[in-house]
Parts: structure tokens; C-alpha cells; sequence
């Protein structure tokens, strides 16, 4: 059953009824398009906080949202259910991670009353609106299958594909040759279309730090990080791809820096960083170099230090014109370095870690992919320690989009802080307001000696 009550639903159709309307008479940022859309957001959000997707659609001409069905429609609702029946579009398919700017896209091109079901379905496409889907009639005889969630398993055996992909790269450049590109555009591939499904699907596996292997599990990391904020903001499949693989590959230059430099606990020398600062030119060049990739990943690598102001290095690169996927990386790279314990630094805790990006946005960091960043990340980003006012310790699982204090969380201590033997999921309050618990604090998992990785992969 649906976890929206009728009336809720109800009321969700008659905002995006009123918005298709609306965007027909107005522009899209006026209040008359912008507060239903706000409206209908909240509600669609809420829903998809347990659930994988929301179904809108017809059945032999009767409006229904998941198991409710409208028989006695008000004029607004018949309208919709009109408008649909005449494009011949059975079933609106809105899934997780859906955005507001995703649902004005639909609004506008539903209002175009000659644009056809596959027009509207190509227009959204193209202006990488990948959380919504419309089906036709061609399956009047079958309920369609909710969309199917990765399992964790699925999941962690993507990341333990993408650590073997990465270490082979760097391998074959160890050993002169020109390394193979087919094993991580796979596995990229892979993790695209997750993160297209639910951009924090994969967000867990980020705060995975093996130090044995920080190379590695870094530039995997930085790779699910950027792929997972460019699926949050829209962008297509094919830019996604790019940016997961330059997100791989950004430290790729490193193999041809002196280990000595790279495994250096103290503070490098002037002369060591200088050599230090030539690996996103290395890195670049050997991507020029290897099959199948595109000038836009080489040029990504190339300018991933490069920062906001153009202060940054390659010195000689310093006025290229870099796209947003160097950006993006940079943000992703900032991100994982700063979380990560290292001979020379203590890490910050996710939520630290956010009000660091927001100090480097606009310097170091581009500002707005900053603030998209922190918006999908939440409040109380994932991986992130917490008290509750149970007393009981737990790890954010995932953001909650409607309420940025009560994310999904893995309860793993109990009152007297003592480890559960099986640690149990709670949503801190649900869709219809209820509350498990607060959070009142964030703790040091360094102090309590906890892996967090370990809960989240």
C-alpha cells in the first residue's frame, strides 16, 4: 500500500495539475509555478525517503497515485487525467533523488498540448532529467515493476571492481606499459547507472579508507563522489561516465612522482612540492595516451588543482578553459582528503568536513557545486557519527530530503554504549512526522575506536 494518505496524494495531483497550468502563463521562476512545485516536491520527496519511486498515471482513464485510485476527480484532477489521455501517457514513474528543477521540466513540456508521450520522454532526456520516466499503454496488461534498488552486496561488489580496475591501470603504468581503459569504463558504467537510480546510492562506500591502500580506495572514492553530485544535479549519462572516470584516474599522474616525495610524512620542501604539483599534468598525458577516452576526462585531470580563482597548478594551465567536470573533481577530491586520516593530518567528520568546502567555496572551490554538494549530502552527511537523545550512538545512512535533522540511520550502540551485536536501521522521523529520536550531538569515531566504513559497506 501507499504510504501517502489519500488526501496527500490527492493533493499531489492537483499541484502538478495546477503547475502545468501555471508554467503555460508564467515564467518558470514566478511564485504562481515556483510554490506549487515547492509544494509538490516536499510531498514526492517524503514519500521517496522509504519508498523507490512514486507512480502517477491512468487506468482506463481513472487517475491514481502507487494503490490510490481517484473515481469522483475534482476539475483539476480531470484535467490532468485529460491531458494524459490525450498524450497517451499511462504512467508517470518519479523516482528517488527527484528535484525540483525535474519536476518544472515535466510541468513545461506536459503543458505543450501537441507534444507527444515519446517528445516529452526525449525533451527530458536531453535536458538530463533522469528521475523521471514516461510509459505508454504498451503496458496496459502488466502493473509495472517498481524500480529495483541495488543490494548492498551489488553495491560493494562494484567498489571492489572499481579498487581491482584502478589498481590495474596503475599497474600497467608501473610497468611501461600503456594501461587498458575497458576494466574502469565498465565498471563506471556500473556505478553510472546506480547513481543515476539514487545519486546517494553509493555515497556509503565513499567513507571506505583502507590506508594499506589510500591510493587506491582515494581515487575510487573521489570518482563515486563526483559521479554521485553530477547525478544530483542532472547532468547526462554520458558527462556522468566522463567525470566517474576522471574521477579515477584524477591521481593517475602520481605514478610517475618519486615514491619517496608521495610517501613523505613530514611537510614536503619546496623542490619536492614542485614535483609534486607535475602530477595532473602527468596524469593527463597518460590518459591522452590510452584507448577510448575522451579529451574532456584528460582535461578534467589537468585542471583538478587548478581551484576556483586560478591560483592553483599547473602554473601554464592556469587560463584553459575548464569545464564543470574539473570542478567537480575538485570538490570530490577536497572532500575524501579531508575525511581521511593521514600521517600529517587528522581527519575531519563529514559534517566538519561540510563547513570546510563552504569555507573554500569561491576561493579554492567552485561555490555553487559546493552548495549542490552540501545539499545532497544533507545536514548530517552520510557516515557521519551521532548521539541520540536515546543515548544511543548510530551512523547516518542516508540524507532525508523533506527533514535535514532526522536522516536514516544505523543504530550501532546501545543506551549504555555497548556495541548491538546487529546493528538495526531507524528512520528518525518518517513520512508522516513521527520521531524515533534527535540527534544531539556528533561524535569522534576515533575516540570511540569505530570504523564507520565497516557499517556503511
Amino acid at each position: 500500500m501507499s504510504n501517502l494518505p489519500f488526501e496527500t496524494a490527492q493533493r499531489a495531483l492537483t499541484l502538478l495539475s495546477g503547475s502545468i497550468k501555471g508554467v503555460a502563463m508564467y515564467p518558470a521562476g514566478h511564485p504562481a509555478v515556483r510554490q506549487p512545485l515547492q509544494e509538490l516536491h516536499a510531498i514526492l520527496a517524503s514519500r521517496l525517503v522509504t519508498a523507490a519511486e512514486v507512480r502517477v498515471g491512468t487506468h482506463d482513464g481513472v487517475l491514481f497515485v502507487d494503490d490510490h485510485l481517484f473515481v469522483a476527480p475534482t476539475t483539476a484532477l480531470e484535467e490532468l487525467a485529460g491531458r494524459l489521455v490525450e498524450k497517451e501517457i499511462r504512467e508517470i514513474r518519479i523516482v528517488r533523488g527527484v528535484r525540483e528543477d525535474d519536476l518544472t521540466r515535466l510541468a513545461t513540456h506536459l503543458a505543450v498540448r501537441k507534444a507527444t508521450l515519446e517528445e516529452v520522454n526525449t525533451a527530458l532526456r536531453n535536458e538530463g532529467v533522469t528521475t523521471i520516466l514516461l510509459t505508454g499503454d504498451v503496458a496496459e496488461a502488466k502493473e509495472p515493476e517498481p524500480a529495483e534498488q541495488p543490494d548492498g552486496k551489488v553495491v560493494k561488489e562494484a567498489y571492489n571492481q572499481a579498487i581491482k580496475a584502478v589498481h590495474g591501470v596503475f599497474r600497467d603504468i608501473k610497468s611501461g606499459r600503456i594501461p587498458h581503459s575497458d576494466a574502469v569504463i565498465s565498471v563506471v558504467n556500473t556505478m553510472v547507472e546506480m547513481t543515476i537510480q539514487d545519486p546517494v546510492t553509493l555515497l556509503g562506500l565513499a567513507m571506505i579508507k583502507d590506508y594499506d591502500n589510500y591510493t587506491f580506495t582515494h581515487s575510487v572514492n573521489v570518482g563515486i563522489l563526483a559521479m554521485s553530485l553530477g547525478a544530483a544535479m542532472g547532468l547526462d549519462r554520458r558527462t556522468l561516465e566522463e567525470i566517474g572516470v576522471a574521477g579515477f584516474l584524477h591521481d593517475i599522474g602520481k605514478t610517475r612522482i618519486d615514491k619517496g616525495i608521495l610517501n613523505k610524512p613530514g611537510k614536503l620542501s619546496h623542490a619536492e612540492f614542485e614535483e609534486m604539483k607535475r602530477h595532473p599534468e602527468l596524469g593527463a598525458k597518460i590518459i591522452g595516451e590510452m584507448k577510448e577516452m575522451s579529451n574532456e576526462v584528460a582535461q578534467a585531470v589537468l585542471g583538478h588543482h587548478i581551484h576556483r580563482n586560478r591560483q592553483g597548478y599547473p602554473d601554464w594551465a592556469r587560463q584553459l578553459p575548464f569545464g564543470v567536470m574539473s570542478e567537480i573533481i575538485a570538490v570530490a577530491d577536497c572532500y575524501d582528503a579531508i575525511t581521511t586520516l593521514r600521517v600529517y593530518q587528522h581527519p575531519l567528520n563529514p559534517k566538519a568536513a561540510m563547513d570546510e568546502l563552504q569555507e573554500l567555496a569561491g576561493s579554492y572551490l567552485d561555490e555553487r557545486l559546493v552548495n549542490n554538494f552540501v545539499m545532497m549530502m544533507g545536514k548530517y552527511p552520510v557516515g557521519t557519527l551521532v548521539r541520540l537523545d536515546t543515548n544511543e550512538i548510530a551512523v547516518v545512512m542516508r540524507p532525508n530530503p523533506v527533514n535535514n535533522d532526522a536522516p536514516i540511520v544505523k543504530i550501532i550502540m546501545d543506551t549504555t554504549g555497548d556495541l548491538l551485536p546487529s546493528p538495526r536501521v531507524e528512520a528518525l522521523a518518517d513520512a508522516a512526522g513521527a520521531c524515533y529520536a534527535q540527534i544531539v550531538a556528533v561524535v569522534n569515531p576515533l575516540l570511540k575506536n569505530i570504523d564507520v566504513g565497516k557499517y556503511l559497506s
